[in-house]
């Protein structure tokens, strides 16, 4: 037999408002993943106008370009082809399958801080209590695949502990997400494929768009619908057959009528998932010196992974959970 771990996840962070306004200048993004050492910088410091060449700590500034270039269907897998210090899960075990967790220097996930524009990132429900990397277990992070690329305008991260500052949550680093302020313009995205296996489709489309406030202020909204269909990575089953894919002998039932035999456990691969994103940000001059903003976001993915296959004479778990 075999299990299946279902999880149903929908994540709304409430607008915030606020009457202070931080300001970033332009970052220039280059492919190399390199800093610019003119762009100025607002993670890690307490000074204005700090460039990522004055800071005293390490920090690597990524525009928009160096990650949507690298062709990754979502922010982890663009973060982890840009940045070497950058460890994104490649498969993990149970319900963790429908989340992949990252990490900092080698650090557990719940040690990198992730901030949305200078602010806490909420984290997600789902704990990796099992995974097939050690270091991924016990995770529950926020979730940066709710985090459409096209929101972002560019990423400063810190690559050192930052607890002294930021709280033991920034012990390996933090990733702050700098979101966009165009006021104009805007763009559409649509993106397709598969494996050469012939598993594992995908297809993604995305939008931005910004609007002019009557000149005081600005409001940008991204959407986002991703699909991922299901992918298998894994040999024959040793439960049920040899390495070379014949059948056991001495088993009391026939292993070749089995769903896939003898690659009867598909739990190494992509789980089949989709998902649907709404970000926005917006700000508004009320005077002067005051200025008011909100940035907010929807998130919604129903997804479903496959696990390992039991045989009738052993003793099995079904897993299910709505998160």
């Amino acid at each position: 037999m075999s299990y299946r771990s279902q999880s149903k996840k929908s994540l709304f962070l409430g607008a915030s408002f606020f009457v202070l306004a931080v300001s970033a200048a332009p970052v220039l993004a280059q492919q190399t993943a390199q800093a610019d050492t003119e762009s100025v910088i607002v993670t890690g410091t307490r000074v204005t106008g700090m460039t990522a060449a004055d800071s005293p700590a390490p920090i690597t500034v990524l525009g928009a370009d160096a990650l949507t270039n690298v062709g990754a269907p979502n922010l982890i897998g663009s973060l982890s082809q840009t940045l070497p210090s950058f460890d994104a899960e490649s498969h993990s075990g149970d319900l963790g399958t429908l989340m992949m967790s990252a990490r900092l220097r080698g650090l557990n996930p719940n040690d990198t801080l992730v901030l949305v524009d200078g602010k806490r990132r909420h984290a997600t429900a789902n704990l990796h209590v099992l995974g097939q990397d050690g270091g991924f277990q016990g995770a529950a992070t926020a979730d940066l695949d709710l985090i459409p690329t096209d929101a972002i305008d560019h990423i400063e991260v810190l690559q050192d502990g930052a607890a002294a500052q930021y709280g033991t949550d920034a012990i390996a680093g933090v990733v702050n997400i700098i979101l966009k302020h165009s006021d104009a313009g805007g763009m559409f995205a649509a993106k397709g494929g598969q494996y050469y296996k012939g598993d594992g489709d995908t297809y993604d489309f995305s939008g931005n768009i910004g609007f002019d406030l009557g000149g005081k202020g600005f409001l940008n909204i991204t959407a986002e619908k991703r699909y991922r269909g299901y992918s298998q990575r894994t040999g024959p089953n040793t439960r049920v057959a040899t390495a070379t894919g014949a059948p056991l002998p001495g088993l009391p039932f026939d292993a070749t009528t089995l769903p896939g035999f003898p690659n009867t456990s598909a739990y190494i691969g992509d789980p089949e998932s989709q998902l649907t994103t709404v970000f926005y940000n917006s700000e508004y001059s009320l005077a002067p010196n005051l200025t008011l903003y909100s940035f907010g976001s929807y998130g919604h993915r129903n997804a479903s992974s496959n696990q390992t296959y039991r045989p009738p004479q052993s003793n099995w778990v079904y897993c299910s959970s709505n998160l």
